[in-house]
């Protein structure tokens, strides 16, 4: 006589919250890599403009017309300081902000270093002065070709008629402003000097910036003597979540 047949149990079905674990490590897994995908990105743009900036000091060293040779240098730096935000992006786990303090140290050693490798026989010092502050990306890349220019400017034309210079750049905020200020040690401004009259093309970019941002920029000489270049821009919304 056949044996009666055995009932199958069939596995249960997952539960809810079964489910909604499994897609939340799905979708962990996903930012996961798209946040080393973004690092990396960073990695390769930081890079890139490392070689662009190389390149274009390498052709101004070699360049003659003393013209070209300097605009070439300005143009290194520039990308410079860009790059500098891409490094600083890879090195953190925030892709959306960077720390600012550091940033800036970082940044004017780099113009420092480029001013020595001149040659001029020259003693430059650079100091800066900077709370912490987390800013957004976008910001601090726009804010960096400003300091880019004010301190590249004040290398210049501070020790034009002496052997030393020192310049200082701080920035701090206050009333819900982020003001920006690099002062030299230098001879000061003309008398009728006005920042909105400077036509060069490093001065067009610090009024387009500071225009693209909601802010002004501006230029006196300090109380001890010596120029001071500012910027005051409203400080940036916190980026998202």
């Amino acid at each position: 006589m056949p044996s009666p047949l055995r009932s199958m149990s069939l596995p249960e079905p997952p539960s809810e919250t079964e489910e909604l674990r499994a897609l939340l490590a799905a979708k962990e897994e996903e930012l996961r890599e798209a946040e080393l995908m973004m690092r990396e990105i960073n990695h390769r743009v930081a890079n890139s403009l490392q070689l662009a900036s190389s390149i274009l000091r390498m052709q101004a060293n070699q360049e003659t017309d003393p013209h070209t040779r300097e605009q070439l240098e300005k143009a290194g730096l520039r990308i410079g300081s860009i790059q500098h935000v891409h490094a600083r992006l890879y090195r953190s786990g925030d892709m959306r902000t960077i720390e600012f303090s550091q940033y800036l140290r970082e940044l004017c050693n780099d113009l420092s270093d480029s001013v020595m490798q001149e040659g001029d026989g020259k003693h430059y010092t650079i100091a800066t002065d900077c709370e912490r502050m987390r800013l957004p990306t976008d910001f601090v890349s726009k804010l960096g070709l400003v300091i880019n220019e004010f301190v590249t400017n004040a290398f210049k034309h501070a020790a034009k008629d002496q052997t030393t210079a020192s310049i200082r750049v701080s920035v701090h905020t206050k009333d819900n402003r982020l003001i920006l200020e690099v002062t030299d040690t230098g001879p000061g401004l003309p008398e009728d000097f006005e920042i909105g009259r400077i036509k060069g093309l490093g001065m067009k970019l610090v009024r387009s910036v500071a225009s693209s941002l909601g802010g002004e920029a501006r230029a006196r000489n300090g109380e001890s003597g010596g120029a001071v270049f500012a910027l005051i821009l409203p400080l940036p919304e916190p980026a998202g979540d």
